[in-house]
């Protein structure tokens, strides 16, 4: 949910550029704040914090606007916290962030099932906290002090040069798996670190999330995400991950809307559910696409994601379930057979690629994505499997919930969402990506 933009001594009103990112929000969630903050033996440092709202737990504008105060110190926050009420009578997460962070410090998000920025001044200094994955980025340049939820936004405050490391990765692999930005001046703060005074800092330590039992973990991650005061639906693709969703949905009785995009795979899909909602490609460009994304990687999925987005605002929805995280945590690719790639998967693919396409493609369409695969207890247990565990098969899965899965879906072979063209000839794919982006960004 929500989006961000902060910045210290700058020159400029930074409540105009929320409009850059509206689509992160609802008109009339908008908030703004200019204050000053001491820092010892200099003068009184100028901050701006301005955001727009997409609320999920709390409808009221009185509760979802932010800046936050806590005492004198003004907070932000983007995401969501599932389990936020378990902590204290707490009107929504992001009071519930705010109050914790300068109650218990930043070691207490190690109790949090989510994701999340959360952005406040310490020191005379802005700091800006990202999840255990990014999966809510925070963006920063490196000339100036300023964050903001999307790279684009950060372009207008100085020069830019395109970073030639990360234009190569994307031709070699599709993605950049060290999480540059296209521009040298913009950064990425990596996952489980926060951005301090210009300072990277790692916080998040998985040896603190302890794994449990995988269904009973599972299911309360799902039960976690159907929570809030807004429908939430699922994208049902015909493979394992979101069949097993869904199945622990329907197991606890409870009924919801599923979308499938158009990929040859609907009858697997039919086989979970009936009552689908299906989703053409037909009206997504690649040039809308690369736009959207901020970047010329590879589009074998951010178009079918764009046109699932537009397709559930088209329906009401605000928020979504999906199965992703499963394939790289459970070892559901190719790959995983080959050799153990999951640490790879897990901690460049997921936080560098696939976690910022997923955010930057449904928000566009002011649509919030549920994962709950990617609760932090579901990965520190499949980060303690054994590779014969998890090496292409996702054979824990399979074991674990086969029960709730028709059998055709768990004997089938996983199919990726990708574009014909993508499958036939990425390369080609990604020198026109690259072409198309240096024309939108001349």
């Amino acid at each position: 949910m929500c989006g961000f933009i902060a910045g210290k001594n700058i020159d400029r009103d930074l409540s105009k550029y929320i409009e850059e990112m509206k689509w992160r929000g609802l008109p009339g969630f908008e908030g703004y704040l200019k204050f000053k903050k001491s820092k010892m033996y200099l003068e009184d440092q100028e901050f701006q914090f301005a955001h727009v709202s997409l609320p999920m737990s709390n409808l009221d504008p009185d509760k979802a606007i932010q800046p936050v105060m806590i005492g004198d110190n003004p907070n932000l926050f983007v995401g969501e916290i599932f389990n936020y009420k378990y902590f204290g009578d707490y009107a929504t997460d992001q009071e519930a962030c705010s109050d914790l962070f300068w109650k218990e410090g930043l070691d207490f998000f190690h109790n949090f099932d989510g994701f999340w920025s959360f952005i406040s001044v310490i020191d005379g200094e802005m700091i800006g906290v990202t999840d255990y994955l990014a999966q809510k980025p925070i963006y920063y340049r490196e000339d100036i002090e300023i964050l903001a939820s999307e790279i684009d936004v950060l372009r207008g405050f100085g020069p830019v040069t395109p970073n030639k490391l990360f234009l190569s990765n994307v031709m070699k692999w599709g993605y950049d798996p060290l999480g540059n930005t296209p521009w040298n001046e913009i950064k990425m703060v990596p996952p489980g670190h926060y951005y301090h005074g210009g300072e990277i800092k790692k916080y998040w330590d998985w040896s603190r999330i302890k794994p449990g039992n995988l269904r009973e973990d599972l299911l309360r991650a799902v039960n976690l995400r159907l929570g809030g005061e807004r429908d939430v639906p699922i994208l049902l693709s015909g493979g394992l991950d979101s069949s097993i969703i869904y199945g622990l949905i329907k197991e606890s009785g409870r009924d919801i809307k599923a979308l499938h995009v158009e990929n040859g795979e609907a009858s697997f899909a039919e086989m979970v559910c009936n009552d689908l909602v299906k989703v053409s490609l037909s009206d997504v460009g690649d040039r809308e696409a690369i736009a959207i994304h901020q970047s010329p990687v590879d589009l074998g999925s951010v178009k079918p994601q764009i046109a699932m987005a537009r397709k559930l605002r088209e329906l009401g929805f605000y928020t979504v379930l999906t199965g992703d995280g499963a394939d790289e945590l459970f070892g559901g690719y190719r790959r995983a057979k080959e050799y153990d790639s999951q640490h790879s998967d897990v901690f460049c693919e997921l936080p560098y690629y696939h976690l910022p396409k997923l955010d930057r493609t449904m928000m566009r369409s002011t649509i919030e994505l549920r994962a709950p695969f990617l609760a932090p207890s579901i990965i520190a247990y499949a980060l303690n499997l054994p590779w014969n565990e998890r090496n292409g098969i996702k054979k824990v899965l399979v074991e674990t919930f086969g029960d709730i899965v028709p059998q055709k879906i768990l004997d089938r072979t996983k199919r990726p969402l990708k574009t014909e063209d993508i499958r036939m000839n990425p390369l080609e794919s990604r020198k026109k990506n690259l072409e198309i982006w240096r024309d939108i960004n001349e």
